[in-house]
């Protein structure tokens, strides 16, 4: 009895090593091979927004949008698949069978969920798409929401990225839309892009001088855009947006960093120093490339007597995840100025404009004050167009520069 106890144990004991190896051979197989990818996000009912991903080992693979690279972490448990943003709240989960995903693009905090699918392949669009020489070599007047009380201007900006695809991105006062990447084919425009946080299809019709489509926004929101060949449109000023109430007045804040310590402007650190203060959001693309910007500035320039602070406006429902957020941007970008946490549960702009009635509105994340000795207002440059907006990028970047050298001098 006691000898076949022992054989039953030890039997057992085989069947269970058996299969934690065949389970430990079968996680360890079962991994996306390193090759190229199309994912699908599903906005609507066999419409999909596809953008090229490529594996580069067990735990990294990389979005391309345009010239645009987007690095991702990848985490396996079993037959699921978790693919991480490194900066944003929003991730992909999946099961992966035979090197396909099939899942779902969360943002928890937003309640949105976009079915998600993968499959191997460098075609982006399963189109030939022909060279449009007009479009490339022209700027093009965009009008969202035309005939809408919330109607807005932007500029269409193409590019050739070469075997006739186009690489595109929108200008509006506010930032832009990022690298968008498709092409043209018999009067039709396909555009998309997918970050992490932006998730955009464009569908639109080319004739003659004049575009119509429609620009989707993950499956949430959809937008009519109508455009025209204009070379001479501008966009307002970005430094006109956003002004003070009363001329002489201070700016004022008080609110906590990522430590729960309260930092206000009237701190003894601050006093006597300029600074350059960023209205952002840990989950706004645009405040991202800013954000890169600061960090690049700082380190390559003297900046004396000049502090920069970020405050953040956080969607996250609960204050323990707007921290987390804010937390994991900053060590992801190395981040080394305070980022102080000035809303959560909303990101809403009215709500924040409340916060500081010095000031006419806040109509945009990101929006940079920038301030002098006594903590008054030089300028504010509501917005941030980024590398995807090629010129205007450096514009902006010249005349940051110009703007810090000037408060040096003073």
């Amino acid at each position: 009895m006691i000898f076949k106890i022992k054989i039953t144990m030890r039997y057992i004991i085989f069947i269970i090593s058996f299969i934690s190896l065949i389970s430990c051979k079968s996680e360890i197989n079962n991994k996306l091979k390193l090759t190229n990818y199309i994912g699908n996000l599903e906005i609507e009912k066999d419409r999909y927004l596809p953008f090229n991903f490529s594996v580069i080992n067990d735990s990294v693979l990389v979005v391309k949008n345009s010239s645009e690279l987007v690095e991702f972490s990848i985490e396996y448990s079993r037959d699921s698949i978790f693919i991480n943003s490194k900066v944003f709240e929003g991730y992909i989960k999946g099961v992966l069978n035979d090197n396909k995903i099939e899942g779902v693009f969360v943002i928890e905090s937003l309640d949105r969920y976009v079915p998600f699918s993968s499959y191997k392949s460098k075609k982006r669009f399963n189109i030939d798409f022909e060279e449009n020489k007009k479009l490339i070599s022209n700027t093009w007047k965009f009008i969202f929401n035309p005939n809408e009380d919330n109607a807005s201007a932007s500029i269409g900006l193409f590019n050739s990225i070469g075997q006739n695809e186009i690489g595109a991105t929108f200008r509006t006062t506010t930032g832009d839309y990022g690298y968008m990447q498709g092409g043209y084919k018999n009067g039709n425009i396909v555009l998309s892009t997918f970050n992490g946080a932006r998730a955009y299809l464009l569908e639109a019709k080319l004739s003659n001088d004049s575009i119509k489509g429609i620009l989707y926004a993950g499956n949430h929101s959809k937008t009519i855009i109508e455009g025209v060949l204009d070379n001479d449109f501008e966009l307002a000023d970005e430094y006109t947006l956003t002004s003070l109430k009363k001329n002489n007045q201070k700016f004022d804040f008080s609110f906590e960093n990522t430590a729960s310590e309260l930092i206000s402007i009237n701190d003894n650190f601050y006093d006597s120093k300029f600074m350059v203060i960023q209205f952002m959001g840990s989950w706004c693309p645009n405040c991202l490339d800013e954000s890169k910007f600061y960090v690049d500035y700082i380190k390559k320039n003297d900046l004396k007597d000049i502090e920069f602070v970020a405050l953040a406006f956080e969607y996250a429902k609960t204050k323990e995840r707007a921290l987390k957020s804010i937390l994991k941007l900053k060590k992801e970008l190395k981040i080394n100025y305070p980022i102080l946490l000035a809303q959560y549960g909303s990101s809403d702009k009215e709500k924040a404009s409340e916060k500081f009635p010095m000031l006419s509105k806040i109509i945009s994340y990101p929006t940079t004050i920038f301030l002098d000795r006594n903590k008054q207002v030089i300028k504010i440059h509501t917005g941030f167009n980024g590398p995807a907006t090629g010129e205007k990028y450096i514009e902006f970047k010249k005349e940051f520069d110009r703007t810090i050298k000037e408060m040096q001098i003073n």
